[in-house]
């Protein structure tokens, strides 16, 4: 119970939103609950006064057991503990495994759970994510490199439209200063020219938001230009 609850003890909030801003914290809560785990088994054992002999018998017992069906859990408990010292994530990263994406919620010792854009939580075995391959987006920052992409018409001044671009991305507050964005031709067609821009945001969880302020900047701008959108 104690290891269950030991992060209310330490500060630890359970009820983390997807696009909440919040300290990345490390395993040591994991940790501390490890540390607990191993106490009570030890204090167990003793209270229990089983003869050292007889507890080898029990292990041997163990032993079989784990390799008639116990692999997984093992395997889970010893990816923990590795995930423990290792810190290949951290709580509040946002993480990619496989067909799943969000912010690591909790890292525990047989799981962990992530919170996902759309609001679910998964719990995912910690051998899956030694074993799988995960992607942290938040390791050592929380920018992330978006990419908006624009089909205007083929007589379109793209120089203007590019200056306009640029002029609006300075404008919001959400972009790596000193990392210019990138206004690439990404296509062209008979009728019209595919444009792709590339900004660095400072926060991955606003990138819906970043979008959507810089369409709203730019649509009017359009309308002075008498841009076309295809």
């Amino acid at each position: 119970m104690l290891q269950k609850h030991v992060g209310v003890l330490f500060g630890e909030n359970n009820s983390l939103k997807f696009d909440d801003k919040v300290e990345h914290k490390g395993s040591k809560l994991a940790l501390i609950r490890l540390v607990i785990l191993i106490i009570g088994v030890l204090l167990a054992v003793t209270a229990s006064g089983i003869p050292l002999d007889k507890l080898t018998v029990v292990l041997g017992a163990l032993s079989v057991g784990i390799g008639l069906g116990m692999q997984n859990i093992v395997n889970n408990f010893v990816s923990g503990i590795i995930l423990i010292f290792e810190k290949p994530f951290r709580i509040g990263d946002y993480v990619e495994l496989a067909d799943k994406k969000g912010k690591v919620q909790d890292i525990g010792i047989r799981s962990s759970k992530m919170l996902t854009p759309q609001g679910s939580e998964v719990i995912i075995p910690n051998g899956d994510l030694l074993s799988g391959r995960l992607v942290n987006w938040t390791l050592s920052n929380d920018f992330l490199k978006t990419e908006l992409v624009f089909k205007v018409s083929i007589d379109t001044d793209l120089q203007a439209l590019s200056k306009v671009i640029e002029e609006e991305i300075e404008k919001t507050d959400k972009i790596v200063k000193n990392l210019p964005p990138e206004i690439l031709i990404n296509t062209i067609l008979l009728d019209a020219v595919e444009l792709k821009v590339l900004v660095w945001i400072t926060d991955i969880y606003s990138e819906a938001g970043f979008k959507t302020d810089l369409y709203k900047r730019l649509l009017p701008r359009f309308k002075e230009l008498q841009v076309k959108v295809m």
